[in-house]
């Protein structure tokens, strides 16, 4: 029998359907902050199949939005980033931008506009950010955290603040 825990559960449930939404609503490409997620993923769960919870996201939003020519190469480079993160355990910020750098070249090669042209940084640009405000938020409530300025309890279902 499988031991699922609920709050978890619809935590899970909760963070998928957003940022599925976030990439079905008419915000500029690449804004979602799907790597971020990906990214945060070993900090978030130990459980050995949470890397598959980015591509799950990409794969219900490209399945409305329309399935491209590059997916293989972007799936990829998303499902590696929690490997990424791993590896570089602890540093976040390194995490991200190894992450955002080998999805950069695996996303853009054979495209129009090859890796580290002016135009594909401009693009990507946005999905480096985006990722970078969830690790700074993940990071900064991680630290409020620890320092018991800010405690959250989703078992008791509260947040204590310290004065």
């Amino acid at each position: 029998m499988i031991n699922i825990d609920m709050n978890n559960f619809k935590i899970t449930a909760l963070m998928f359907g957003a940022l599925v939404l976030s990439r079905l609503l008419p915000l500029p490409p690449n804004s979602e902050p799907l790597l971020g997620l990906a990214v945060l993923t070993p900090y978030l769960t130990k459980h050995n199949f949470a890397f598959l919870l980015p591509l799950a996201v990409m794969f219900v939003s490209d399945a409305i939005l329309g399935f491209h020519n590059s997916m293989v190469a972007t799936y990829f480079a998303l499902a590696i980033a929690p490997f990424i993160s791993e590896f570089f355990k602890k540093r976040m910020y390194t995490s991200l931008l190894s992450s955002w750098l080998v999805w950069h070249v695996l996303a853009n090669t054979g495209q129009l506009f090859p890796p580290f042209s002016s135009e594909a940084l401009l693009f990507d640009i946005r999905f480096l950010v985006s990722g970078l405000s969830i690790v700074f938020l993940y990071d900064m409530m991680s630290r409020l955290n620890q320092a018991e300025v800010l405690q959250v309890d989703f078992k008791k279902k509260h947040v204590r603040t310290r004065t």
